[in-house]
């Protein structure tokens, strides 16, 4: 099934002129993953700046310089998959090894999520997100702007339901709750524009709490 929902056209001309940051670009590439149609927006996006290249003038390739770099590439090891996140070798590339994601649980809710990478601390992250069959993600309310994408499975989101590829976003100061699908739960990718996502209710208070007990 192909996703429905999709980034805006001012974010795939941000991926096409190489404007997008590390955690948009990561999101973008996962999406156009599963989605034709953007990848072939994004083609037709580049296809002024090839023309461009085409008519610079060639300059000699330097002696050696393909050699160099397939021995560099030789030293690293393709990324391996990890089981049930199917996210893109490409992406996989750029990200550290699963076996060092710090896994963090959101209490009581059957969700937990990880940071991928950080722009800046405090700053934009990126960051991947896991709800267990039918789990509620509570209420929370963002500093900045979110974007994400559905890996597998589906999620209920202000009266949308995301399905593998589907793109969604909540603006700076918006608040909302999501709710996985009841049989094979939901595994996203998430940008934030400020990792200050703040939880409501008790849990909020168990997160300003583990936050202030961290910065002693």
């Amino acid at each position: 099934m192909m996703p429905v929902n999709h980034p805006p056209s001012e974010r795939l001309l941000a991926y096409a002129t190489g404007a997008a940051d590390v955690p948009l670009r990561l999101l973008l590439e996962t999406h156009l993953s599963f989605c034709p149609a953007c990848a072939r927006e994004v083609g037709r996006l580049t296809a002024p700046g090839g023309t461009l290249l085409e008519a610079v003038p060639a300059e000699p390739v330097p002696t050696g310089l393909f050699e160099r770099i397939w021995a560099e590439a030789s030293q690293h090891e393709p990324p391996r998959p990890v089981e049930g996140v199917p996210l893109p070798p490409s992406v996989l590339a750029e990200l550290p090894p699963a076996e060092d994601w710090r896994w963090h649980a959101v209490p009581g809710s059957g969700s937990r999520t990880a940071r991928l990478v950080s722009e800046a601390p405090g700053g934009c992250g990126l960051f991947l997100v896991h709800l267990q069959p039918g789990a509620r993600f509570p209420r929370h309310a963002h500093r900045g702007g979110e974007e994400g994408l559905v890996l597998a499975g589906g999620v209920w989101d202000r009266g949308r339901f995301l399905e593998a590829g589907d793109w969604g976003s909540a603006p700076a100061g918006s608040s909302h709750e999501l709710l996985a699908d009841a049989k094979e739960g939901c595994w996203a990718l998430i940008r934030e524009e400020c990792e200050d996502v703040r939880l409501s209710g008790w849990r909020g208070v168990v997160q300003r709490l583990a936050q202030c007990h961290s910065t002693r």
